[in-house]
C-alpha cells in the first residue's frame, strides 16, 4: 500500500483515486487502448517507411509495451492521509493504477517530508506552525483577540461609564499619569483602586430581566467589576471562539482558543500572562478606546504634502489588502483543485504516453506537474516562517514585554500588515514553484507585478500632487 498526503482536500483525492480506478479498469478503456496501441503501430509503419530507419518501429513497441506494462497494468492500493483531516473516512483506495499511485506517493511524500522537516528548522511553537493551523495563524489569531469584547450589555456599559467618569476625571485631576497608563502592562490594575470622591452611574440586570439603574461610587463601581472579569470572560469564551474557529463545536473551539491564545501572546509580546489575563487586557484597552472615542471630538486638515503621501499609501494598502484577501482563499484551493485534476488526468492522457516519438515527452511533462505541485507546501513553510519571524520581532519590539495601552495601535498596525504581506506573496507561490521547475533567472520578470499597487499609487499620488487636481467620489450611471 501506498500513502499520498495531502494538506486539506483529502475528500476529493479520495473520490479522484476511486473515478481513476472505475476508469482504468472498466473494459472500455481497455478497448480504447488497443485502438492506440493499433494508431501507435500505424504510425510507426509509416515512420519506417519514409525514413527507412526500421529502429523506430523497434523503439515504439519497446517503449509502448513498457509503459504500458509498468505504468496500467498492475495496480495498487492508495491510502490518503490528510493532515487538516487526521479522521478523514474512507482513505484508502483500491486497484489505482501503479503509475499514478507511485507518481502521487513519491512527490506528496517528498512534499510533505520537506514541509515538515523545514518546519523543525525553522523553530517555533507547534501552534504556530503552517501545517498545524495554517498561514501567519498566529498574527490571525492575535489580530482576532484584539477585536473581541466582552458582550454583556451592562457589563459593557457600567466599564465604559466608570472609564469616562472616575479614570478620565482621575486623568484630569492629576490623580493617574496618561504615560504610566499607556505604559502599564495590566492596565485594569493601574486603573485601581478608584476614588471615593467620585461616582457613576450603575446598570445591573434583575432576575425578572429588567435593569435597575443607581449611583456608586468610583471605588465600589472598580471592586464590582474587578469581581466580574474573570466570569465574563469565561462566558465570553466560546462566542469569540466561534469567530475564530467557525468549522469547530463550541466546547472544542473555546478550548483551542484558551490553549492558544496564550502561546501566541507569548511569542508576540513576551508577556507570560495566561487566557484571562490577556483577554482582561484586550477587552479593557477596547473600552478604554470606546470610551475616548465617544469623548473625543474635533477635525483637523493636513499639509498636502502629508495628504499625498497617506493618500499613496492607503491606495497601497487598500490594493494589498484586496490581493492579500483573495490570496489566502483561493490559493490552497487552487493548489487542491490542480492536485485533483492532475490525478484525475491519469487515465486521458495515458494513451499519448503510447504513441511514437511524443509518448516519453507526454510522460516527463506529466511527471513533472507532479513535482511542481509537490513543491508548493515547502514553499508555503519558508513564506510562513519568513511572515511569522518578521511579525514577532516588529511585535517583541512595539510590546516591549506586554501589550499595554501605548503599544496597542502598533501591535494592530504589525499583525495587519503582516497579514497582507502573507496573503499577497501567496499569490506568488504558484509562478515560483513554476519558476523553480524552469530555472531560477524565469522568476525575475514576475518581481515587477508584485511592486506595481504600490507603484501605481505613488505615481497617481505624485500627479495629483504636483498639478493639484483632486477627484474623489464621483458617480456615473447609465450614461449613453
Amino acid at each position: 500500500m501506498l500513502e499520498v498526503y495531502t494538506v486539506g482536500g483529502g475528500e476529493y483525492l479520495v473520490n479522484t483515486f476511486n473515478a481513476v480506478a472505475a476508469w482504468a479498469g472498466g473494459g472500455g478503456y481497455r478497448s480504447l487502448l488497443r485502438v492506440v496501441m493499433v494508431m501507435g503501430l500505424i504510425y510507426s509503419l509509416l515512420v519506417v517507411a519514409f525514413t527507412l530507419n526500421f529502429r523506430a518501429w523497434l523503439n515504439w513497441f519497446l517503449q509502448a509495451t513498457g509503459i504500458y506494462l509498468c505504468l496500467m497494468v498492475p495496480t495498487i492500493d492508495v491510502k490518503v492521509t490528510d493532515r487538516l483531516n487526521p479522521s478523514l473516512s474512507p482513505a484508502t483506495v483500491a486497484n489505482v493504477p501503479l503509475g499514478l499511485g507511485v507518481l502521487a506517493s513519491f512527490t506528496t511524500q517528498i512534499g510533505d517530508w520537506l514541509t515538515r522537516t523545514a518546519e523543525t528548522v525553522f523553530v517555533m511553537p507547534g501552534e504556530l506552525n503552517y501545517t498545524t493551523n495554517g498561514m501567519v495563524y498566529g498574527a490571525r489569531l492575535f489580530d482576532a483577540t484584539r477585536n473581541f469584547t466582552i458582550r454583556d450589555a451592562e457589563f459593557s456599559t457600567n466599564l465604559e461609564n466608570h472609564f469616562k467618569n472616575c479614570l478620565f476625571g482621575d486623568v484630569m485631576l492629576y490623580q493617574k499619569s496618561l504615560t504610566n497608563l499607556a505604559k502599564a502592562p495590566d492596565l485594569w490594575a493601574a486603573i485601581g483602586p478608584g476614588s471615593e470622591a467620585r461616582s457613576q452611574e450603575w446598570l445591573e440586570r434583575q432576575g425578572d430581566g429588567s435593569v435597575q439603574n443607581f449611583i456608586v461610587t468610583c471605588r465600589q463601581a472598580y471592586d464590582t467589576l474587578n469581581g466580574q472579569w474573570a466570569s465574563m470572560i469565561e462566558a465570553n469564551a466560546e462566542p469569540w471562539a466561534k469567530e475564530v474557529y467557525p468549522k469547530l463545536s463550541n466546547a472544542v473551539a473555546a478550548a483551542k482558543l484558551k490553549h492558544d491564545v496564550p502561546i501566541v501572546n507569548a511569542a508576540f509580546t513576551g508577556s507570560g500572562d495566561d487566557f484571562t489575563g490577556v483577554m482582561r487586557q484586550n477587552t479593557a484597552i477596547n473600552a478604554f478606546m470606546q470610551a475616548r472615542n465617544s469623548m473625543a471630538g474635533g477635525s483637523g486638515a493636513a499639509s498636502i504634502d502629508t495628504f499625498a503621501q497617506t493618500r499613496a499609501d492607503i491606495q497601497a494598502r487598500n490594493t494589498y489588502n484586496s490581493i492579500a484577501q483573495q490570496a489566502m482563499a483561493w490559493v490552497p484551493i487552487l493548489n487542491i483543485v490542480l492536485t485533483v485534476v492532475f490525478f484525475a488526468m491519469f487515465p486521458v492522457i495515458f494513451p499519448l504516453f503510447l504513441l511514437p516519438q511524443t509518448g516519453l515527452s507526454s510522460l516527463k511533462g506529466y511527471a513533472m506537474g507532479f513535482f511542481y505541485l509537490a513543491s508548493w507546501g515547502p514553499l508555503y513553510v519558508i513564506l510562513h516562517m519568513i511572515c511569522m519571524t518578521r511579525a514577532e520581532a516588529a511585535s517583541n519590539g512595539v510590546a516591549a514585554g506586554g501589550m499595554s495601552l501605548g503599544s496597542y495601535a502598533g501591535i494592530g498596525a504589525v499583525n495587519g500588515e503582516t497579514a497582507t504581506i502573507a496573503g499577497f506573496m501567496l499569490m506568488s507561490i504558484p509562478f515560483l514553484a513554476g519558476g523553480l521547475a524552469r530555472g531560477a533567472m524565469s522568476i525575475a520578470g514576475q518581481a515587477t507585478s508584485m511592486l506595481a499597487p504600490a507603484q501605481n499609487a505613488a505615481e497617481a499620488a505624485a500627479m495629483e500632487q504636483t498639478t493639484g487636481n483632486y477627484s474623489y467620489g464621483n458617480v456615473s450611471w447609465a450614461n449613453s
